[in-house]
């Protein structure tokens, strides 16, 4: 059994998944970023509570999209940092006594699953870590009010050294699903062939489709958008 846990989702709408333009627009990557995040809160939700971190004042507290992916979770919005917003979280969880260890879920972890979950929570360490491709920190499980976050850069690099230099217990837990946070065009291939929800669901209605051909013509990612598709958007 592991100790109570608060799971914490960090989401920002606004301007959301920008570098997955050359393949979605603005409203494809709108509704695309919210189906991840309720893939994330499908997986996470029924091991704590579950809280969506956002920005204060931005579009998503208006029109009322957090509330509707985020279902029973609870929605805090922040004016400060990410960094700032985590380690405060930390701080006022550090006063309380710790009575919960805290769980940092990365909202565009189209892939995870429930096992990935159970595996984090699952490892012995005062931090665990789960990298993400690039750099990334995609988890990280808090049992230490001594941990900070560094979300910046190579992030992973940070929390480690952190970590060590705090002489805290650090594991890390790896799972190809956790590693795949999708950022780029070439990630929605990884959605086509190893999502299980929302996501994946929202990539076929737009016309997406693995392709062999695409691959073998460009060398890129092995996924296309079908004509068909195309020709009714053009209407």
């Amino acid at each position: 059994m592991h100790r109570p846990v608060d799971i914490v989702v960090p989401f920002r709408l606004d301007g959301a998944k920008s570098r997955l333009s050359p393949a979605l627009d603005p409203d494809e990557r709108r509704k695309f970023a919210l189906a991840m995040l309720r893939d994330v809160l499908a997986s996470a939700r029924k091991f704590g509570e579950v809280t969506i971190l956002t920005r204060s004042g931005s579009e998503l507290m208006d029109d009322g999209s957090i509330e509707d992916a985020g279902q029973d979770a609870k929605v805090i919005p922040s004016d400060l940092d990410l960094n700032d917003a985590l380690n405060a979280m930390i701080e006022r969880e550090a006063l309380q006594g710790w009575p919960h260890d805290i769980l940092i879920v990365m909202a565009d972890l189209a892939l995870l699953a429930k096992n990935d979950i159970f595996g984090i929570l699952g490892c012995p360490g005062d931090v665990v870590l789960c990298p993400g491709r690039g750099g990334g920190t995609n988890m990280i499980l808090i049992r230490s009010p001594r941990f900070r976050t560094c979300y910046l850069g190579i992030s992973y690099v940070k929390h480690r050294d952190f970590a060590r230099k705090a002489g805290l217990h650090l594991s890390i837990y790896e799972s190809f699903r956790v590693g795949c946070d999708i950022d780029e065009p070439e990630d929605l291939a990884e959605v086509l062939l190893h999502g299980q929800g929302k996501a994946r669901e929202l990539l076929l209605e737009l016309g997406f489709q693995l392709s062999e051909k695409a691959r073998n013509s460009s060398g890129g990612a092995p996924i296309m958008r079908c004509a068909a598709w195309k020709d009714l958007k053009a209407r």
